[in-house]
């Protein structure tokens, strides 16, 4: 069985669990990334942060079996925002509408808007296959870390 196929096979059991399930497993992919995964339950919308160089990295992880559409950019922004990030990166189960990038776009330049940040915008996928905008990604990002035994220690 090729590469492709196993990844998508694990994609498609990773959205078909259940929403807590989806909430630990982006803490985990936010450890993995080398951040600090957010506190379990209600996380304010932070799955992970770091502080790397003097420079707020923020982490947000939404799952779903949809694409999403431009109604999560507000919240992602604005969580940029809250949370004063430089970084910005968010991790969704599928991908991004048109309308996602068109208004994150509008967003980004609003006048309104006085932060500046770099978006990295990933998808299971990208982290899986290591896609260029995975590589790309991660140049922004402490070391990657494997999860093993001990760091399963964190999510107890």
């Amino acid at each position: 069985m090729n590469r492709a196929r196993v990844f998508q096979g694990i994609v498609k059991g990773i959205l078909a669990c259940d929403t807590s399930q989806k909430q630990e497993l982006g803490r985990r992919f936010a450890y993995h990334l080398g951040l600090t995964p957010g506190v379990a339950g209600g996380d304010g919308g932070i799955d992970g942060y770091a502080n790397i160089n003097n420079k707020m990295i923020y982490f947000q992880s939404k799952l779903s079996q949809n694409i999403l559409d431009a109604s999560y950019v507000a919240d992602f922004v604005g969580n940029l925002v809250i949370h004063e990030a430089d970084l910005g990166f968010f991790l969704t189960g599928i991908g991004y509408t048109d309308g996602f990038y068109d208004r994150l776009k509008l967003a980004l330049n609003s006048k309104k808007l006085t932060n500046q940040f770099t978006i990295h915008l990933l998808t299971l996928r990208d982290i899986f296959e290591e896609t260029t905008n995975f590589k790309n990604a991660i140049q922004d990002l402490p070391p990657l870390r494997n999860i093993n035994e001990e760091a399963l220690e964190l999510f107890k």
